[in-house]
């Protein structure tokens, strides 16, 4: 808008000399309209545009006065049939007698009334006061004076004071064919004090702008004193006041915004070095609407600004920003401004102030488990940077009883790249998060959260994640957990894939965690975690709200999977899992319990009543599984105690939650255990156990049958080990067959022996017949009876 200001500014010179001219030259001997024709021409010899003027009026004394009516300037070619400017009234003075005989201009005041200007730009983006400019350095070229103008001679004039300047009710339009924008000042008014040279003047001016795209209106109101030092090259503008309103339309969130501003104090500008500084400035400005936080929000800015464009320096003191309660007090120092490696810095400090009350006075409701965090807060650190960059070195920040030290920096706002080294002596971050529902207990899940397949994981945070750095935290308490030392690396730049890694002590134990993100195409994470002698029960107890197993545990997890909700990462999990855990137990059931019932039901008793604890204890119990697609799966599940051992395999599906696992301990003591009776009917049996259905809520089955046929052959195998006459512990079935074949050898030898000594019997000697005539003979041999079998057991 410089030069279609610069424009007006010739076209009006040129008409106020002409008139001066005009009202010296021309007595009062003919009528000045008579020339209009001539004053018509002229200008559109000198600007290449139709120009026609209205009335002209010419006084003589004291005043030589002129004013002309309707004076219109034609538009450039091809913008159009609507004058590029207008002039409704137009009149300026010139005292006689002081001009005839001292020659000192007194000028009363100059006047211009109805102003239209209409500036456009065409969609080639030519300009329609580009041929102006050209035209004015043409003439400028050709009138330029020679090498060696005359240092005297001539007639000299000195302007002594002008009454003052005013503007009344001009228009200025502006489009742009290319941008599709456009704006116009309707209307422009300005006032002035009398002009006397290096003297401070009066001044006043307002205005209404409007833009269309976005819709806005601006009404500015300003008055200031303004003195001007011709040979200092400085302009003061001092005593500003300043207001400005302005609206604009579905500017936030669709929603109509108000601002006013207000601006009080003092520039100076030295013109020739191009220093410019402000003095005791003071500026408010307010918001509202109904987007805005709170319906209305105020912003104070106040401070010393010295700006050197020639060197390029900036220094800015004490300065002072206040906002919603919260008051930023800095020092800050500008150096190579202009240049393509501009530097800022100085210190900055944020005093204490509630974070609390600044959100309710922002209108953000933020509940917290603990009403009485975020009470308390403050900020002191160095600023460097540039308008692209930012870094904070220094930094203390304070919240409420947690102090954080360290350095941030932003390498560049564009990519949002950010570099971090923190150190947080300790924090509760449990008091800062949500309270917890009346469903949700101590490390609980909400019942009513829905099936935690569908919540889809956070991977458009982790794509514009752009973090390096680390984090180290002295006591952190985070869902009930109780960590120490904790250490939080981040690294991963634009598309690179983004790493984090966490370690930190715990309940004994030692933590490493490390995350590894990409985006192939489809989401894709990759875990390694490592829990080294954690003490379970508290672990447990902290995060989910019951001590499920005690002991010290070992845990080592490697796995990957894809997708971008929970349900789709846990059916495409893929790695292995190790686990180990010593000298604990597992709270839930009693396995020793179970095996007394079992036990009562083998032998057709009622089940005893049982009071100790709910819990199976052990010495050492380890596994290692595979996870294929979301499903784990284990064959090597082992535990000892001084009562069982144990072994077990199975599988869980991870996305589905359920478990299918069979578990067979086996009792080697005898001895009264698991708050319970002796086992002495069931030492040495092994009864299976089928634990099926949910996998946080599974039913557990006796397999009674096998345990039966289990029994039963054992003590078959004890009676026919003493029928045959085997050692103690020589039970075994093999034992036993190969003690069966022998003794069945033994008995069908015997038993074919004494067949063949019958069958080689010799025949029975022949008894001689009797002598004949004997009285008698001897009577023939019984047989023996038959043997009669013995009857059937009945």
């Amino acid at each position: 808008m410089a030069k279609p200001l610069k424009i007006v500014l010739f076209v009006l010179g040129g008409l106020l000399l002409l008139l001066v001219v005009a009202a010296v030259a021309l007595p009062l001997l003919f009528d000045p309209n008579s020339f209009r024709g001539q004053i018509s021409e002229a200008v559109q010899k000198q600007t290449g545009r139709s120009f026609e003027v209205g009335n002209i009026e010419l006084r003589v004394f004291p005043w030589l006065r002129v004013a002309v009516d309707d004076a219109t300037l034609g538009n450039a070619e091809g913008f159009g049939d609507e004058p590029f400017a207008h002039i409704g009234q137009l009149g300026v003075g010139v005292k006689l007698m002081p001009l005839l005989a001292d020659r000192q201009i007194e000028v009363s005041s100059v006047t211009l009334d109805g102003l239209r200007l209409n500036l456009a730009i065409d969609a080639d983006g030519r300009s329609n006061w580009q041929d102006l400019l050209e035209r004015q350095q043409d003439a400028a070229d050709e009138d330029a004076p020679p090498a060696e103008a005359p240092t005297d001679g001539g007639v000299k004039f000195e302007l002594i004071n002008v009454e003052g300047v005013t503007i009344s009710d001009a228009v200025v339009r502006y489009s742009d064919a290319q941008t599709q924008q456009s704006y116009r000042l309707e209307p422009f008014n300005l006032k002035t004090g009398t002009l006397v040279p290096d003297e401070p003047v009066d001044l006043e001016a307002d205005l209404v702008a409007y833009a269309e795209k976005p819709k806005a209106a601006v009404e500015i109101r300003i008055s200031t004193t303004m003195t001007r030092d011709a040979d200092a090259q400085t302009i003061l503008l001092d005593a500003i006041d300043a207001a400005i309103k302005a609206r604009a339309e579905k500017a936030m969130g669709g929603e109509d915004v108000d601002v006013d501003v207000t601006l009080r104090g003092g520039v100076l500008a030295d013109t020739g070095s191009m220093r410019f500084e402000t003095r005791e400035l003071k500026l408010e400005a307010k918001a509202s609407g109904a987007a805005v936080p709170g319906g209305s929000q105020t912003l104070r800015l106040s401070g010393q600004a010295l700006f050197d464009q020639g060197q390029g320096t900036l220094a800015f003191d004490d300065g002072r920003i206040e906002a919603a309660g919260v008051v930023v007090t800095t020092q800050i120092r500008g150096e190579g401004l202009g240049s393509e490696r501009p530097r800022l810095s100085g210190p900055v400090s944020v005093a204490a102030f509630s974070p609390r009350a600044l959100l309710d006075t922002l209108g953000i409701e933020l509940q917290t488990a603990d009403d009485q965090v975020l009470r308390s807060a403050s900020l002191n650190t160095r600023y460097s940077g540039s308008f692209s960059s930012a870094t904070l070195d220094e930094l203390t920040l304070k919240l409420d009883d947690t102090t954080v030290q360290g350095r941030v920096a932003i390498t560049d706002f564009a990519t949002q790249a950010l570099q971090l080294a923190l150190r947080v002596d300790a924090i509760d971050a449990d008091r800062y998060l949500p309270p917890k529902t009346a469903d949700q207990g101590t490390g609980g899940e909400d019942k009513d959260a829905g099936d935690i397949n569908g919540i889809e994981l956070p991977t458009e945070a982790l794509e514009a994640l752009n973090a390096n750095g680390t984090v180290d935290i002295g006591k952190l308490t985070i869902n009930g957990l109780q960590l120490t030392d904790v250490r939080l690396t981040l690294s991963g730049s634009g598309k690179a894939p983004k790493t984090q890694e966490l370690s930190a002590k715990l309940y004994g134990g030692n933590l490493n965690l490390s995350n590894r993100y990409s985006d192939p195409g489809t989401p894709a994470f990759a875990v390694k975690t490592q829990l080294n002698a954690l003490d379970a029960a508290p672990f447990l107890r902290d995060l989910l709200g019951k001590d499920y197993v005690s002991g010290l545990g070992n845990v080592n997890v490697d796995l990957t999977g894809r997708g971008t909700t929970v349900g789709e990462l846990r059916r495409t999990l893929s790695g292995s899992v190790a686990v180990k855990a010593e000298n604990g137990a597992i709270k839930g059931f009693n396995l020793g319990q179970i095996l007394r019932k079992g036990e009562a039901m083998l032998s057709g008793q009622a089940a005893p009543a049982e009071t100790g604890p709910l819990e199976t204890d052990f010495a050492t119990i380890s596994a290692t599984a595979t996870i294929v697609n979301g499903v784990l799966r284990t064959e090597d599940l082992s535990a000892a105690s001084p009562a069982f051992r144990l072994a077990g395999s199975g599988e869980i599906d991870l996305a589905q939650e359920t478990i299918r696992f069979l578990a067979k301990p086996t009792v080697v003591e005898t001895s009264k255990g698991q708050g319970g009776k002796g086992l002495e009917q069931l030492k040495g049996l092994t009864i299976p156990i089928e634990i099926r259905g949910n996998l946080f809520s599974p039913s557990y089955k006796l397999a009674l049958e096998d345990a039966l046929k289990q029994r039963a052959r054992g003590a078959l195998q004890d009676k026919l080990a003493e029928e045959l006459d085997l050692e103690p512990g020589q039970t075994s079935e093999e034992q036993i067959k190969q003690r069966l074949n022998e003794k069945l050898g033994d008995k069908l030898g015997e038993l074919l022996g004494g067949r063949r000594k019958r069958d080689e019997q010799p025949a029975a000697t022949p008894t001689p017949a009797p002598e004949t005539g004997a009285k008698s003979a001897a009577p023939a041999a019984q047989p023996a009876p038959s043997a009669t079998p013995a009857p059937a057991a009945q």
